[in-house]
C-alpha cells in the first residue's frame, strides 16, 4: 500500500513538473515571437535604409555625369562660387535664386533675356555647383560674397539685379550695401523679413515648419527619400523638360540641401538684415515688385501688404500683381516670364545712353 502511494505521488509530481514546464514554455512563446518580430522589423528598416543610401548614391553619380557645371568656379575669399554668364548684351542682368533653388532654376528666364542682355546666374555658398564654406549663412554674408563674385567675374557696374523669394532679401541687402552697383532691382514674390510674424497664426507655424523641414532635408536626401517620391518638385513648379530634370537632380543632392539647411538655420539673421534695409530705404532706385496671387486666401491680404511695403522702399518703385501665378511659377514659368522680361527691358531702356547726345 505504501509503495503504491509512493508511486502515485511520484507520477503526480512528474505530471505537475511537466505541466509547469509546459506552462513556462507557453509563456515564453509570445515573447519569442515578439523578439523575432522585432529583429525582423529592425532588419527590414536597416535594409530599407541601406537600399535608400545605395539608391541615393547611384542617383548622385548619374546626376554628376548628366549635369556638369555649366559655368565656372570663382574664388571669393573663403569659398569658390559657381556662376554662369550667357548672352552678349551690353547690360548685365544678375539672378539671385530662392532658398533651396539652384542657379539652373533660372534657365527659362535666361533664354528669354539672352538675345538682348548678358545674363549671369550663380549658386550661393553650398548650393548647386558651388563649394561649401561651412560658415553660417545669412543675407548679409551672401551680399558680401556676391560683390566679391561680380569682381572675380569682371562684371561691370551697374547691374540689373533680380531676386526671387529668399534671393529677394539677398538682392535688397546687396542694393543697400552697394547702391552704385545696382541700376535696377526686380523682386519676384520676394520673402519679407517679417513674414514669420505677420502671416496668420496657422501660416506662421507653417513657415517655422518649412524652415525646420529644410534643416531635415539633408538627412532625407541621405536615404534617397525625396528622390524616390519627388518631394521637392513643387519648388520648381514651372520648369519643364531638361530644365526640370537638371534642377530636381540638384535639389535631390545631399550637398545642395546641406547648403539650403544652413540658409534656413540663419533665417533670423537674414530677417534682421532685411529690417535694416526697410529702415534705410532704397532711395530712388528703379524697383519692380512682382507678386504672385496664388496663395491661400487667408494669407493673401498679409502677403500683398508686405509686398506693397517692399515696393515702397524706393520712390521709384512699381507693384505688379500676377493673379494666377504661384510662388515658384512667377520666376520659372514661360507663362509669366514675359512680364519680367518687359520690366528688364523697360528699366534697361532708361539706362541706355541717348544716341542723339
Amino acid at each position: 500500500m505504501q509503495a503504491r502511494s509512493i508511486f502515485i505521488q511520484t507520477v503526480w509530481e512528474r505530471q505537475m513538473r511537466e505541466r509547469a514546464m509546459n506552462l513556462q514554455e507557453s509563456a515564453k512563446r509570445p515573447w519569442r515571437l515578439v523578439r523575432l518580430t522585432g529583429f525582423a522589423v529592425v532588419g527590414l528598416v536597416l535594409a530599407v535604409l541601406a537600399g535608400g543610401m545605395v539608391f541615393q548614391r547611384i542617383g548622385e553619380i548619374r546626376a554628376a555625369s548628366l549635369y556638369p557645371a555649366p559655368g565656372e568656379l570663382y574664388d571669393v575669399g573663403s569659398v569658390s562660387l559657381h556662376m554662369v554668364c550667357r548672352g552678349e548684351g551690353d547690360q548685365t542682368v544678375v539672378l539671385s535664386s530662392g532658398m533651396g533653388n539652384p542657379a539652373s532654376s533660372w534657365r527659362p528666364l535666361e533664354r528669354a533675356l539672352e538675345p538682348d542682355f548678358r545674363v549671369c546666374s550663380y549658386d550661393r555658398d553650398g548650393l548647386g555647383w558651388s563649394e561649401d564654406s561651412g560658415a553660417p549663412r545669412d543675407a548679409g554674408l551672401a551680399s558680401d560674397r556676391l560683390a566679391r563674385l561680380l569682381d572675380a567675374v569682371s562684371i561691370p557696374d551697374p547691374v540689373i539685379l533680380i531676386g526671387h523669394s529668399y534671393g529677394g532679401v539677398v538682392a535688397r541687402v546687396f542694393a543697400k550695401d552697394h547702391p552704385a552697383r545696382v541700376a535696377a532691382l526686380i523682386l519676384l514674390d520676394s520673402s519679407h523679413e517679417d513674414m514669420g510674424e505677420r502671416f496668420p497664426p496657422f501660416a506662421q507655424q507653417g513657415f517655422r515648419d518649412l524652415l525646420d523641414g529644410f534643416q531635415l532635408a539633408p538627412w532625407l536626401n541621405m536615404f534617397g527619400v525625396p528622390r524616390a517620391f519627388d518631394l521637392f518638385a513643387p519648388a520648381i513648379d514651372g520648369l519643364e523638360g531638361a530644365d526640370y530634370e537638371r534642377s530636381l537632380a540638384l535639389l535631390n543632392s545631399i550637398s545642395h540641401m546641406r547648403g539650403t539647411a544652413e540658409e534656413a538655420r540663419g533665417w533670423e539673421r537674414t530677417a534682421a538684415a532685411g529690417r535694416m534695409v526697410a529702415q534705410a530705404g532704397l532711395g530712388d532706385l528703379a524697383l519692380d515688385v512682382f507678386v504672385a496671387g496664388d496663395w491661400p486666401v487667408e494669407m493673401l491680404p498679409s502677403w500683398t501688404e508686405m509686398q506693397t511695403e517692399l515696393s515702397e522702399l524706393s520712390s521709384n518703385g512699381q507693384y505688379s500683381f500676377v493673379a494666377e501665378a504661384n510662388h515658384a511659377q512667377i520666376g520659372m514659368s514661360d507663362r509669366y516670364i514675359p512680364l519680367v522680361v518687359d520690366a528688364v527691358r523697360r528699366r534697361a531702356a532708361l539706362l541706355a545712353p541717348d544716341p542723339t547726345q
